[in-house]
């Protein structure tokens, strides 16, 4: 199997490190080129545009956001130019929106499609630990069944409609921006009274709230990482996916939009390249 990478991002050369050292045949197009030349060494084919990949037996998009989606295979018509024996697995976060023209443009094309969000940070990547939420036609999910057992330690199948994959991730990760936002607000609650926060974490997670996403963000509000895997930034993206989605199916969210006016507000206090969870930090 010929695997099409395009995407080499913080997740993007995780995966294809992973893919790699699994035994793939892989080849890579990134915008920054030297990125890619960096994965030559390790066996895999950089080529030097993305319509280079239209052969491969699954290409994969690694993107940052619907723009850059867009702009790599609906403005440049690779899309329709992508061998009819191929599948596209997109596994970058989009909106619900082009989740769905996505789907509805491969369809038109007559090439097939799944969408498969994973949820993990760059290290889950490199060492086939994300969790990966795939939807699309049972075909299609099939050819791409080898790699998420490769990339992932759990994949889950959300259907045969590509774009239910997208609102699973866009709703998930709406939920892990009220966590941090909530653990913000506790720990503010809690010092303010004179209780030591790493006392209070301890509590927390070790009873009704033993969970990692509490136990792992709140060590990040705690030790502050210097180096954010997962910026402010991107976390208000997720929240912008989440509010589109609702004006999309009809579904208020008030607390996205508190969310996201908190997102904001940190951001214009310095916020934006700090870790997600420093938006807890930020409010306490």
């Amino acid at each position: 199997m010929i695997i099409g990478l395009i995407g080499l991002g913080q997740m993007g050369r995780g995966m294809a490190g992973r893919l790699l050292s699994s035994g793939y045949a892989l080849r890579v197009w990134n915008r920054s080129p030297e990125i890619a030349a960096s994965f030559q060494a390790q066996g895999a084919v950089v080529v030097g545009q993305p319509d280079d990949l239209v052969n491969c037996d699954v290409v994969i998009t690694m993107l940052a956001d619907d723009a850059a989606v867009e702009a790599v295979w609906i403005e440049s018509g690779l899309l329709q130019k992508l061998s009819a024996s191929a599948t596209h697995l997109n596994m970058a976060s989009v909106s619900l929106h082009l989740g769905q023209r996505l789907a509805a443009l491969h369809g038109i094309a007559g090439t097939q499609y799944v969408s498969a969000p994973v949820f993990g940070r760059p290290e889950a990547a490199a060492t086939g630990q994300l969790d990966i939420v795939a939807a699309g036609p049972d075909s299609a999910i099939a050819s791409c069944t080898p790699l998420f057992e490769v990339l992932g330690r759990r994949w889950f199948n959300a259907g045969t409609q590509a774009h239910c994959a997208n609102i699973v991730k866009i709703a998930r990760n709406f939920l892990l921006g009220a966590i941090i936002e909530s653990l913000g607000e506790a720990f503010a609650l809690v010092q303010k009274s004179g209780v030591d926060p790493e006392t209070f974490l301890d509590i927390l997670t070790n009873t009704s709230m033993n969970c990692p996403a509490y136990k792992n963000y709140g060590r990040f509000i705690l030790d502050k990482p210097a180096q954010a895997t997962f910026p402010l930034k991107l976390g208000l993206k997720d929240v912008e996916l989440a509010l589109r989605a609702g004006q999309d199916t009809a579904v208020p969210l008030p607390l996205a939009a508190l969310l996201r006016e908190q997102h904001q507000e940190a951001i214009a206090h310095g916020y934006a390249d700090r870790e997600w969870a420093s938006l807890g930090n930020y409010i306490a």
